[in-house]
């Protein structure tokens, strides 16, 4: 098993606390007062509508967006996290592969070999705080990158490129990128979006063994309630603001699923009138456009017109 051991008093340690972080675009706020702690082992699934700063949240996480407030990664708060980040895999919500670019999933995957001799360098930081980074030095570099393609069963798959993958072989291709390093955290962002069905639960499978079985602390961003209570181990459910973090029994007890799908249907009925609102203004626009456009040209032959009474 590769991962962090609980700490000397067997009380589980925090691989990730956040507390009180928000974000603002000018007068716009993103994300407001946003306080969890992640215990080291645990499977969270977020939950959020499209907007509602899932993204935004991991990203600040990950020191790639400016926020207010604390974040702490494995004991490191704020700046000092930095050197914690190699010993996270990151799974962003798009990655656009050019069809015709010739790479394979090998080669894909080799390139997350780099990050290799960050964390290295950073393992003494880690165990300074009572975490430990399983790693291996006598394996060979061909030796890790078979083991992340077993992981998630891309074997046979080793040699094609990757414009020629389904959507769900890719996804776990990249997921056997970040594997290779052997992170101590992963953060996926919305990774079941447009895979089919059994895509979905082989994803799924994939990494339920991963923190049951190998311990990674694994935070997952979805839209969708009902997939996450087949994964997570617990919930936390945010739009803008967090209003519930719990275990899954927790979750079920206050009907959260009762409560986000009527959230989650008054969002869809404000977007849809938003919608029909901004395609109103758009057509009155075209009318105002149209009726300017007449009036031009009417004046425009009017003009013509008084020039052509004055001429000798």
């Amino acid at each position: 098993m590769y991962g962090i051991d609980d700490g000397m008093d067997g009380m589980k340690m925090r691989a990730l606390e956040v507390r009180d972080l928000s974000v603002r675009y000018g007068n716009v706020t993103v994300l407001e007062g946003i306080s969890m702690d992640v215990e080291q082992g645990d499977l969270l699934g977020i939950l959020g509508p499209n907007g509602a700063g899932k993204t935004t949240l991991f990203n600040s996480i990950l020191m790639l967006q400016e926020h207010e407030g604390t974040v702490g990664i494995f004991g490191y708060t704020n700046s000092a996290r930095r050197s914690m980040l190699p010993f996270i895999g990151y799974l962003p919500q798009r990655f656009s592969i050019d069809q015709n670019f010739p790479a394979t999933v090998d080669d894909l995957i080799s390139t997350g070999l780099v990050s290799l001799k960050y964390m290295q360098r950073s393992a003494h930081l880690l165990e300074r705080n009572g975490y430990r980074w399983d790693y291996d030095p006598g394996m060979s570099n061909r030796e890790r990158m078979d083991e992340a393609l077993r992981m998630v069963g891309l074997e046979h798959a080793r040699r094609k490129r990757l414009g020629m993958l389904s959507g769900g072989e890719l996804q776990r291709a990249l997921i056997a990128k970040i594997l290779v390093s052997r992170p101590l955290m992963l953060i996926l962002d919305e990774p079941f979006t447009a895979l089919d069905q059994d895509a979905q639960a082989r994803l799924l499978n994939i990494l339920k063994v991963l923190n049951e079985e190998m311990g990674v602390t694994i935070i997952v961003a979805a839209h969708d309630l009902m997939l996450l209570m087949k994964l997570a181990k617990s919930i936390a459910c945010i739009d803008r603001r967090l209003f519930f973090h719990g275990s899954k029994d927790e979750c079920i007890a206050t009907d959260l699923m009762k409560v986000y799908s009527e959230h989650a249907m008054h969002m869809h009925m404000r977007e849809h009138a938003d919608m029909n609102v901004n395609m109103r203004m758009s057509r009155m626009m075209d009318v105002d456009v149209d009726a300017a456009d007449r009036v031009g040209r009417y004046e425009g032959s009017k003009e013509v017109s008084k020039e052509g009474r004055h001429r000798p």
